[in-house]
């Protein structure tokens, strides 16, 4: 399994990794992890279904996982399960990634209107400015493809 670092994966590496672990417990830890989060009111079944759905699993092929019931897991279903709970990681990253730079806009808007407030003195906050422009110096990636 490729390794993503997130933040989360930091905090709860025990979802992810199976260290000393069967086969048939790390299927089903990995199962609970894809069906999360889990909303208010969600029977196990619909949680099993979910788990299922992402990890291109049959319903009860996904049950007899998440119950540790299976005698075996094939090649094919781990790398489905794996596959599944690596998506996760991503699609969380990616979220995260996004709210960071909300985030940063909305910061950034207050600052700006702080009247004490001298920023950096590269000048890299400033009204409109976005992430990805401070890094690349203050241009805008438009600016950059333009002078070619």
């Amino acid at each position: 399994m490729s390794e993503f670092l997130t933040e989360r994966s930091e905090i709860r590496p025990e979802k992810l990794e199976a260290t000393n672990m069967s086969a048939c417990a790390e299927a089903a830890s990995l199962l609970r992890t894809v069906a999360e989060p889990r909303p208010v009111g969600d029977t196990v079944k619909e949680a099993i279904n979910r788990a299922a759905r992402l990890a291109g699993l049959k319903p009860s092929r996904a049950e007899d996982i998440w119950r540790q019931e299976a005698r075996t897991i094939r090649a094919d279903e781990m790398d489905r399960i794996r596959r599944a709970a690596e998506n996760k990681l991503v699609r969380e990253a990616q979220h995260e990634f996004i709210e960071l730079e909300q985030r940063i806009k909305r910061l950034e808007a207050l600052l700006i209107q702080a009247p004490d407030f001298r920023g950096p003195e590269d000048g890299s906050v400033r009204p409109g400015a976005h992430p990805v422009d401070r890094a690349m110096g203050g241009r805008s990636s438009r600016q950059v493809g333009a002078g070619r």
